[in-house]
């Protein structure tokens, strides 16, 4: 039995596997036995039907089986047992050559961990987003409350709809054709706000001014063409709002606060933890793509597969434990084969700052997120939810969590980071996306996260 590893790329090898057929005849004579005593045939008693017949019946099988246990073995003793290859994902066979009573050949190709120079990061500039919350930003937070606990009241008669109301329609198509309805196409009972801001301009303008009753019809964006739609408007409302003083900070709030100003103060906190949690996720989304820009490793399959096996099953739980009827999982791999790369590519220069820098979770740490996390809530204790993390296996998530925060944390350290107010910020990284740069934000206006 032979073996032979083949350099395939920096980050990829080959092991070849040579074996013959008398290199494998005695564990093949040894599995056909064990068959031998499973097999149950009328005529013979139990475990002694003929070994030719066990053969005939069973040997492809057992013999494939003896080649797949083989190429693991050697795989295990060539590759994961030495010291000399960190290997990253699952193996593949690339070939596999053998019938029964004939030599083996295979090939195992298996990805390994690259070598991550760090580079130096002096001079390197970001930008880290600053927004003071200013009274305007509050008022416009605490009439967002006040309209989301006002009252829904019915317009008077001949009232008309205005750009504030809720109405609630029936949407039928018509055949542009025909002109008639289409039946087994109708929407009833669709109600919204007007102010709705993804309500689409057609609809919105073909209700303005109208009153409960009224019909209409209205041409409505549906992919690249439009459908045509007939309107009945069957119910349409106003608000009326609740006074803006301490009763409604105590109803709101059900009694946390006595006061308004302490409502105001708790949004205001509200608000300035929202925009810093958005500031940090934009920074850190600059940091991932600069140093993916400054990195340029290659990564082996094994490793962007990691990936892809996890948006693939993402996928299924999302859709109750299975995939779409006719989703194309080939297809959405290479779709997203270049994400994963690159969620791979940063995870290895995660890697390599954690290793250098020494960087790890105390025990001490751990007790100060159970701490935190369970302090909102008088029913479970900080050393019960450690216990329920354990028992769920999900301590590691964790502890990984908290591990990527100390090497942003690190990283920010390295960076020229310079503070920019929102509209600044803003006009930046519109200019990167029109220059298509790699560190431009999807979407340029900045809002804080919900």
């Amino acid at each position: 039995m032979e073996t032979n590893i083949k350099k395939v790329s920096d980050v990829e090898y080959e092991l070849e596997i040579t074996a013959t057929a008398d290199d494998l005849a005695d564990d093949f004579r040894a599995a056909l036995l064990r068959q031998r005593g499973q097999t149950e045939m009328r005529g013979f008693r139990p475990g002694k039907v003929p070994l030719g017949l066990v053969k005939r019946m069973h040997g492809r099988a057992i013999a494939y089986g003896i080649a797949e246990q083989k190429v693991q073995e050697l795989y295990e003793k060539e590759v994961l047992q030495k010291d000399e290859f960190e290997v990253l994902g699952q193996p593949t066979v690339t070939d596999l050559d053998y019938e029964m009573d004939g030599d083996l050949h295979a090939v195992i190709r298996f990805g390994v961990r690259p070598e991550v120079e760090l580079q130096d990061l002096s001079g390197q500039k970001l930008s880290r987003l600053k927004k003071d919350v200013t009274e305007e930003d509050v008022d416009e937070q605490i009439e967002r409350i006040r309209l989301g606990n006002a009252e829904l009241v019915p317009l008077g008669e001949g009232d008309k709809i205005d750009d504030t109301a809720h109405v609630v329609i029936d949407l039928q198509r018509i055949d542009e054709a025909s002109n008639s309805p289409i039946i087994g196409e109708k929407e009833e009972g669709v109600e919204f706000f007007m102010d709705d801001e993804r309500l689409h301009d057609e609809l919105r303008e073909g209700l303005l001014g109208k009153k409960v009753g009224d019909a209409f019809r209205v041409d409505l964006p549906h992919g690249d063409h439009t459908h045509r739609y007939e309107v009945l408007i069957k119910e349409a409302k106003r608000r009326e709002l609740p006074e803006l003083d301490d009763a409604f900070a105590k109803e709101v709030t059900k009694e946390r606060f006595e006061t308004l100003e302490e409502l105001r103060q708790d949004v205001r906190n509200s608000l300035e933890q929202a925009w810093e949690r958005r500031s940090r996720e934009l920074l850190e989304g600059q940091i991932v793509e600069r140093l993916l820009e400054l990195h340029p490793i290659p990564v082996p399959d094994s490793a962007i597969d990691v990936y892809l096996d996890s948006f693939v099953q993402d996928v299924r739980q999302r859709n109750d434990g299975s995939l779409p009827q006719g989703f194309d999982v080939q297809a959405f791999r290479e779709a997203n084969r270049g994400e994963a790369e690159r969620q791979a590519r940063w995870m290895l220069i995660r890697d390599a700052v954690i290793e250098k820098e020494g960087l790890e979770v105390t025990e001490e740490e751990l007790d100060a997120y159970f701490e935190e996390a369970g302090a909102d809530n008088d029913q479970i204790s900080p050393d019960l939810l450690r216990r329920y993390y354990e028992q769920m296996n999900m301590l590691d998530r964790v502890k990984q969590q908290l591990l990527s925060r100390k090497v942003f944390d690190h990283l920010i350290e390295r960076f020229e980071i310079e503070d920019k107010d929102l509209e600044d910020y803003d006009e930046e990284a519109r200019a990167a996306q029109e220059a298509g740069s790699p560190i431009a934000q999807s979407e340029p206006l900045i809002t804080p996260a919900d």
